[in-house]
């Protein structure tokens, strides 16, 4: 197949192209394994079996393959298709091989990569948005909280969400206010999810950057003290990574403080913490009510980040506590597969 065409595609329909991807690769796969259940092959696709079940069915429906009790197997037009669909499953394959290996590394349940990267193309961002919006529903199944974080890469996961069943879930946000715009604030990214996914939301008016002081007073008052009992408690965190020191000048850190973080090796910012390359938590968290020392262990972490320049950070954070969901793009992850080698 003439790869110019899919790349063509990619940059025309990314979306579609990604179902393409997914289809032509469970129909290469069972070619390979035939008769082969769906749970079984999303063990080894990495893939939840909700992913294997539609792409299937899709597969099905265009008499590709059948479904028995011995698992599926192809018909005679998907054996004709086989050799087409290995030459566009070939890039997903090597990005799966890649979320596997990372996974492993990392530490992480799940790592889910998207193409390119979002540091030379910026509608990348949008695409890995796309595809951690794709991941949100699964992950939320059996939980009842949801905390989530502010920043630019949350707010296209949140717009990115399309709306369905309603879900039994209560959006908190994760952080007080940055002093940015009210867009990427965790406050409006838990009130749009949380009417995405038909639940319901809690406001937290606790501005980042307070003296210990002033913010201990105002968790006192009841209608912070709710929210910050919810977050304690939060079955999900879901988060960007920034680079330490774009977070903090964004955040109007001073001269003195941004020195002195850099001094200390903060590579990366998640939850208002900065952490070290190693994963050590270096400063921050003042007006969290989350404990450094339980972030991501009492609760299901899932961290958003893209492009190659955020590949430390996103190795710090992981480094730090563990990871139900890694969703990066190519860019983030080659990097990552060089540092981790090292």
């Amino acid at each position: 197949m003439d790869t110019s065409i899919l790349d063509i595609l990619s940059q025309i329909a990314p979306d579609l192209m990604e179902q393409m991807e997914l289809r032509a690769l469970i129909l290469e796969r069972v070619a390979a394994l035939e008769p082969i259940g769906r749970r079984a092959l999303a063990a080894r696709l990495n893939l939840t079996e909700r992913e294997v079940r539609a792409a299937a069915e899709a597969l099905k429906e265009a008499d590709c393959l059948t479904q028995s009790a011995a698992g599926m197997e192809l018909t005679a037009q998907g054996q004709r298709l086989v050799d087409t669909a290995r030459a566009v499953s070939r890039g997903r394959r090597t990005l799966q091989s890649m979320e596997q290996t990372l996974a492993r590394k990392l530490g992480a349940e799940r790592v889910c990569i998207v193409s390119g990267d979002s540091d030379r193309d910026a509608s990348v961002l949008g695409e890995v948005a796309r595809a951690a919006a794709r991941q949100l529903r699964p992950l939320l199944q059996d939980a009842h909280v949801l905390a989530v974080s502010g920043g630019r890469t949350m707010a296209m996961t949140a717009e990115a969400l399309t709306e369905a069943a309603p879900m039994d879930i209560t959006v908190v946000p994760a952080q007080g206010g940055m002093g940015t715009g009210v867009r990427t604030q965790a406050n409006t990214q838990a009130e749009l999810l949380a009417r995405k996914l038909g639940g319901c939301h809690r406001l937290l008016h606790l501005p980042d950057g307070l003296a210990p002081d002033a913010a201990d007073r105002l968790m006192r008052l009841p209608q912070v003290r709710e929210v910050l009992e919810l977050l304690r408690g939060a079955d999900v965190l879901l988060y960007g990574i920034g680079r330490a020191q774009d977070v903090a000048a964004r955040r109007g850190v001073g001269p003195a403080e941004r020195e002195a973080l850099l001094r200390e090796g903060a590579v990366a910012e998640a939850l208002g913490f900065y952490f070290g390359a190693q994963g050590r938590v270096i400063g921050g968290g003042r007006s969290l009510a989350l404990d450094a020392q339980s972030l991501g262990r009492s609760s299901r972490a899932a961290a958003v980040a893209a492009g190659s320049s955020k590949a430390e950070a996103i190795a710090a954070v992981c480094a730090h506590h563990p990871h139900s969901l890694l969703v990066t793009d190519e860019g983030a992850a080659q990097r990552l597969m060089e540092l981790l080698r090292a």
